[in-house]
């Protein structure tokens, strides 16, 4: 949409004056015309105060300029325009602005109010973690290394098969995905994979990583949890 400004000039009262035409010489043949001036753009509509005048002369079927109007002529433009009946000073705006502010405001809310939510899923889940049960399973973004090189990179599924002290472990799903694309079948019989030995302090916080650090073959970061 352009955004256009648009001037219009709306009729509010007209006058015929007895004085002498300055053009054509004669008598009673002069008509005073008066408009409102209306301001419209492509959001709002304004109604002003500013009053125009035309002297019309119906003799001659021509405007008279304001340059060659007399002192009487003059006289009678401001009594006339004293008596106008205007239209009121009134800005209103139409639906157009309103849907340049309301939508922002939409968006806004929307990205705010999920933003929460994420965060309060995350919240919950993140609680849901710190109490992990044997039986359950957790999306991992996974990684093996073999003397500080990494071999492997994904994200695959642990099943909980144990929890003792500050130990937990982990057996892996059967599938590895390194394209983001494969479906997961959660059923027990397919987590078929290596069993890992992890630090329960940290599984808590959603790392997966072995007691000894340094040395371990493998890192995770848990997304998910499921029952």
């Amino acid at each position: 949409m352009y955004y256009n400004v648009t001037d219009y000039y709306d009729p509010v009262g007209a006058k015929q004056i007895p004085s002498k035409c300055p053009g054509c010489g004669t008598s009673n043949c002069l008509e005073l015309l008066f408009y409102q001036k209306r301001i419209e753009t492509s959001f709002s509509k304004k109604v002003t105060t500013k009053v125009s005048g035309v002297l019309f002369c119906d003799n001659t079927q021509s405007e008279i300029a304001p340059v060659l109007w007399n002192d009487e002529i003059e006289q009678y433009y401001v009594l006339e325009k004293s008596k106008l009946n205007l239209q009121p000073k009134k800005l209103s705006f139409n639906k157009w602005f309103y849907c340049l502010i309301i939508l922002p405001l939409i968006l806004i809310a929307t990205t705010i109010g999920y933003n929460i939510y994420e965060e309060e899923s995350y919240i919950d889940e993140t609680k849901a973690i710190e109490q992990v049960h044997v039986g359950e399973k957790v999306m991992v973004l996974y990684t093996t290394t073999d003397s500080n090189n990494v071999t492997d990179n994904g994200t695959t599924w642990f099943l909980v098969k144990k929890i003792e002290a500050d130990s937990i472990w982990v057996q892996r799903h059967e599938v590895f995905d390194t394209e983001g694309d494969v479906h997961f079948d959660l059923a027990a019989s397919k987590f078929t994979r290596e069993t890992l030995k992890a630090s329960l302090t940290q599984f808590k916080t959603r790392g997966l990583f072995g007691h000894d650090y340094p040395s371990q073959k493998f890192s995770g970061y848990i997304t998910t949890l499921q029952k």
